[in-house]
């Protein structure tokens, strides 16, 4: 937790010599001196508030270095409020379900918000709408980490062509087979085109002068090209679409999203509601952009997607069949992401097992489950 207190030290030094400092000073102090309260408002999936839900929260003092915290109860109304005493400010919370639906055998995706992460607990009075997805049905999954090369410029020591259309504008674009969780040829092993991702990245220019100058400086000694440069110092807008030719597929952006827990989306796929092309974009800015839990969804990992596909339909345009899937957080540009797919036709449920990962006993037909450690499983939300 000092990581914070450090970084906004390292702030105000750089603030000292363009005459902020002392604004910037008074800001900070007064915020870290004053009590704080941390409001949490914890709810199911369905919006019904969650009467005796627990907190658990870490708090720090950066001007001591002392760690505090406390637990906390919600009330009927799903309420609880952290208080924090002068120079604290809570850096960790965890919610859980409330202790009579824990002794009762129900089970829930715990939330675990950070300082670090999305949230920003140095202000006075801070209120949190806090999602509590309950455990319901895992079941077992086709899942997998993917990603595939996505190059903007040529490296010195590159032997491929970049594409020819660098430095204003790259275009990729992979086919990928849904069921066998691989790309499609000359990327990967896949056989079925299930869908197409087609990633787009323009160059907005550099943030400053000072950055550009970077750049030049760093071509002229070949320690990068200039293109590269522009890749290091520049700003960016990145695209992901995803486009799905078979009459009846279709994707829908999941419409809740919880970064918090390790249930990311929904149990289920929505039943309707499915378009054939979803376009999801962003801007890459020189400096670090950290929104808070009102803005998170603008950055594109903090997104999730139901897909649709494989699908049959009758003479009137009803689904007669079709298997369901969901991409979870596509990363950067949209060239990486994890996928779950629910081999079973006609089932929406994609609420992955742990214990249980289809794609890694295709993979290791001798063995009876994962070891908890195994990483071929262990993946980032589910």
């Amino acid at each position: 937790m000092k990581t914070s207190h450090f970084l906004l030290l390292a702030l105000a030094s750089v603030c000292a010599h363009s005459g902020l400092a002392e604004t910037f000073a008074e800001k900070h102090e007064r915020l870290t001196a004053s009590p704080k309260e941390l409001s949490i408002h914890v709810v199911d999936e369905d919006g019904r508030p969650l009467a005796g839900a627990r907190g658990d929260s870490i708090s720090f003092n950066p001007k001591n270095g002392r760690h505090g915290g406390d637990d906390w109860v919600a009330d009927q109304s799903g309420l609880f409020i952290c208080k924090d005493p002068p120079n604290y400010f809570t850096t960790d919370m965890r919610v859980t379900l409330s202790s009579s639906d824990a002794a009762a055998g129900w089970k829930s995706y715990d939330a675990t918000v950070t300082q670090q992460d999305y949230l920003h607990f140095v202000e006075p009075k801070l209120a949190l709408k806090i999602t509590l997805p309950y455990v319901r049905k895992p079941i077992p999954l086709k899942a997998k980490q993917d990603a595939f090369r996505h190059r903007r410029v040529n490296g010195p020591k590159d032997t491929e062509p970049a594409d020819p259309r660098l430095p204003n504008l790259a275009i990729t674009e992979v086919g990928y087979d849904a069921e066998q969780l691989e790309l499609m040829p000359p990327h990967g092993q896949g056989k079925h085109l299930d869908f197409t991702i087609k990633v787009t990245s323009v160059f907005r220019g550099f943030k400053d002068a000072w950055t550009e100058r970077g750049a030049v400086v760093d071509a002229e000694i070949g320690t990068f090209t200039f293109d590269e440069g522009k890749v290091r110092y520049g700003n960016w807008t990145h695209s992901v679409t995803y486009h799905f030719p078979n009459k009846g597929d279709g994707i829908i952006l999941s419409p809740q999203f919880w970064p918090y827990c390790k249930l990311t989306v929904p149990h289920k796929a929505p039943e309707e509601g499915y378009s054939p092309e979803l376009t999801l974009t962003e801007e890459e800015r020189q400096t670090a952009f950290r929104p808070d839990l009102a803005h998170y969804r603008e950055l594109m990992q903090n997104n999730g997607m139901f897909l649709r596909v494989r699908t049959q339909l009758d003479r009137d345009g009803n689904v007669v069949s079709a298997h369901y899937a969901k991409i979870i957080s596509p990363q950067g540009a949209g060239n990486g992401f994890t996928i779950f797919y629910n081999p079973s036709p006609n089932d929406r449920n994609l609420e992955y097992d742990l214990q249980t990962n289809l794609r890694w006993q295709e993979l290791n037909p001798h063995a009876k489950e994962p070891k908890l450690w195994d990483h071929t499983y262990r993946l980032h939300s589910n």
